[in-house]
């Protein structure tokens, strides 16, 4: 009966050993992390500022847990003062933040953020600036702000560069 009662005690033992490491092991997973991105380009109506966005991006396990944009200044900035409608675009920046949570590190890599390839003064484009036209707003898919679409742009390739140094 001893040698019975000792088996069955080393048993649990062990049970309760591998189980205590198999938890330890899946629930600690990977910790959170933030990197920083920004993307940027001149400002065609003014050369010496730029349109660009800074972004912290916090991710575990792979997928993105939180996105937030570090303030404007008054040279490089998401959203110009004298853009008549720049409200639509502070209005809707912190939906298209959350929009982000949950997604894959992969997924939005994947997005195709198209830009101009040149730089145009008369039509207001400069090289880097992300694309207004139908197919650039389904690219981005739920990571649209309506009425902002290069204000996403940005948001979005900034996001990327921040997720380049994810291993």
């Amino acid at each position: 009966m001893k040698k019975v009662t000792k088996l069955i005690a080393g048993v649990v033992l062990a049970a309760s050993v591998a189980v205590t490491a198999g938890a330890l092991v899946g629930c600690g997973g990977e910790a959170e992390k933030t990197y920083k991105g920004e993307y940027s380009y001149a400002n065609a109506w003014t050369p010496t500022e730029k349109y660009g966005v800074k972004v912290n991006v916090t991710v575990k396990d792979g997928k993105i847990v939180s996105v937030t944009t570090e303030a404007d200044t008054e040279t490089f900035y998401n959203v110009s003062a004298g853009w008549s409608d720049k409200q639509t675009a502070i209005d809707g920046l912190p939906g298209l933040l959350a929009k982000f949570e949950g997604k894959t590190v992969e997924d939005v890599l994947a997005i195709k953020v198209a830009t101009d390839d040149k730089t145009d003064n008369a039509a207001h484009t400069v090289e880097g600036q992300p694309k207004t036209d139908d197919a650039s707003k389904a690219a981005y898919g739920d990571l649209l702000i309506t009425g902002a679409t290069q204000t996403s742009g940005r948001v979005i390739l900034a996001v990327q560069d921040a997720l380049k140094d994810v291993k």
